[in-house]
C-alpha cells in the first residue's frame, strides 16, 4: 500500500502488512482480528482528533466507514524504516527486500520516502520534517488497518514501534527521535515548572509538533501520546556531522557530497544537525545537569531503547561514528543505549543482512526480544563463519 503524505513525489511510504498466516500467534480469534476485543484495544485509535498540532497534513484522507468495516491485521509491532543514500539519493523500492524478514515475524513494515538533496535544502527542516510528517501520516493510516497482538507474552505478543535507519537515514531518524524527546521534555517541564516558560516556549517551537499532553508527576509517560517509538535502531550512521565532514575530506569527497550543503555549510550548523549535540542543546534549556533528577527521569521514560550497530570494515562511514555517538548519548543520560560492532561487515552489508540473512538481522531479533544479555553497553558481534 502506498501512503502519500506530501505534495512532492518523494513524500510517500511503502507499507507492507503481514498475512494472518505469517503472524505467529496460535488460536487468533475473529474478534481479536477485527480489533473488537476490549482487551486488545488499538492504541492508535486513541486521540483520533489530536491532529491540531501544526503538522503539515497533506496525506490523503481515509473513508472511515469503509476502513472500519475491513478486518484489521493483527501485528506484533511496526517497523518504520528510513533509507540511506548520502542525503541525496535513495528510494523506498530499493529497500523492499528488508520487509519479508519482519513480515514473517508479524511486523507491519513502512519504508519511508523523503525529499533528497537538492529537492531538500535543509536536513533538519526538510528531511527530518518529512519523516516526521510520514510518522504522523502512518499513525493516521494504521489505526484503520492494524490491531496489536497483546497476549502478555513477549515472545508471541506485542513488541512495539521500531524506528530504524541506515547510513544517512540513521542520522535523519535519530535527529527526529531527539526532537521528539526535546519537545516532550519541554512539555513535561512546562507542567512541572511554570517558571521555565520562556525556555519551554522556545523548545516547543523547534519542530512544532507532537501531542504533548503529559501527566504531572515527574517521570510519567505521556498520557495522550500512544503512537510513539519504543525502539530506535541505527545502522552504520554518521551521527556527528562535523566529524564526518573531516572523514569525507580525508577521502576527497567533501565538496561533491550532499552532506555539506544540506547540513548548512558551517561547523555551527553541522553541530545543530548532530543528534547528540542537538540533545545537549535541548537539555541546556533546563536547569541542572542532564543526568540530574527530573531530567534523567524524563529522559529514561521518554526515550526509546536504542541500539546502534556498525560494521567494523565499513569504509564509507567509520565505525567510530557509532562508538562516539553511543558514548555521547549515554553521557546525556540515555542509559538504555547499546552499541554493537559487526565483524567482517561493510557499509552495505548491514542492510543485506536483513535481505538475505546475517548478523545484523540476528542482532535486531536479540535486541527486540531480549534473547541475550544486553547489560553490556558496548560489544563486538563475532562472525560465525
Amino acid at each position: 500500500k502506498k501512503i502519500v503524505y506530501g505534495r512532492h513525489p518523494m513524500q510517500f511510504i511503502d507499507l507492507f502488512l503481514p498475512s494472518f498466516e505469517s503472524t505467529p500467534v496460535a488460536g487468533l480469534s475473529a474478534s481479536m482480528s477485527s480489533g473488537d476485543n476490549e482487551n486488545n484495544k488499538n492504541p492508535l485509535s486513541e486521540n483520533d482528533n489530536n491532529d491540531n498540532n501544526g503538522n503539515r497534513n497533506f496525506h490523503a484522507k481515509n473513508n472511515n466507514n469503509d476502513n472500519n468495516n475491513k478486518r484489521k491485521t493483527p501485528v506484533r509491532g511496526t517497523i518504520f524504516f528510513v533509507h540511506g543514500g548520502a542525503w541525496g539519493a535513495g528510494c523506498p523500492w530499493m529497500y523492499r527486500l528488508i520487509a519479508p524478514a519482519f513480515l514473517s515475524r508479524g511486523f507491519a513494515v513502512a519504508i519511508v520516502g523523503y525529499r533528497t538533496y537538492p529537492d531538500a535544502k535543509c536536513v533538519v527542516r526538510d528531511q527530518v520534517g518529512d519523516i516526521k510528517d510520514a510518522w504522523n501520516a502512518l499513525r493516521d493510516e494504521l489505526k484503520f488497518l492494524i490491531t496489536p497482538i497483546d497476549d502478555g507474552d513477549k515472545e508471541m505478543g506485542w513488541v512495539g514501534n521500531v524506528v530504524m535507519g541506515h547510513s544517512s537515514g540513521a542520522h535523519i531518524s535519530l535527529v527526529m527521535i531527539v526532537d521528539m524527546i526535546g519537545e516532550m521534555m519541554a512539555s513535561h517541564s512546562s507542567q512541572s515548572n511554570d517558571n521555565n516558560g520562556a525556555a519551554v516556549e522556545k523548545l516547543q517551537g523547534v519542530n512544532g509538533g507532537i501531542d504533548s499532553t503529559t501527566n504531572k508527576d515527574k517521570g510519567s509517560k505521556p498520557a495522550s501520546y500512544p503512537w510513539h517509538p519504543d525502539y530506535y535502531i541505527g545502522l552504520s550512521g554518521p551521527y556527528d556531522i562535523s566529524h564526518h565532514y573531516d572523514y569525507e575530506a580525508g577521502r576527497g569527497v567533501e565538496q561533491i557530497s550532499p552532506m555539506k550543503p544540506i547540513c548548512g555549510f558551517t561547523r555551527e550548523n553541522f553541530d545543530k544537525a548532530s543528534p547528540a549535540k542537538r540533545l545537549l542543546a535541548y537539555l541546556a534549556q533546563f536547569p541542572g545537569h542532564p543526568t540530574d533528577d527530573g531530567n534523567a527521569v524524563a529522559l529514561q521514560y521518554l526515550a526509546p531503547k536504542i541500539l546502534l550497530t556498525h560494521g567494523i570494515e565499513d569504509g564509507t562511514v567509520p565505525f567510530t561514528a557509532t562508538s562516539d555517538a553511543a558514548r555521547q548519548l549515554r553521557s546525556c543520560g540515555l542509559e538504555d543505549c547499546h552499541d554493537v560492532y559487526l565483524e567482517k561487515t561493510g557499509h552495505q552489508d548491514v542492510v543485506m543482512h536483513f535481505m538475505l540473512g546475517g548478523m545484523a538481522q540476528e542482532l535486531v531479533w536479540e535486541f527486540l526480544f531480549q534473547t541475550c544479555d544486553f547489560q553490556r553497553k558496548s560489544r563486538i558481534q563475532h562472525s560465525r563463519l
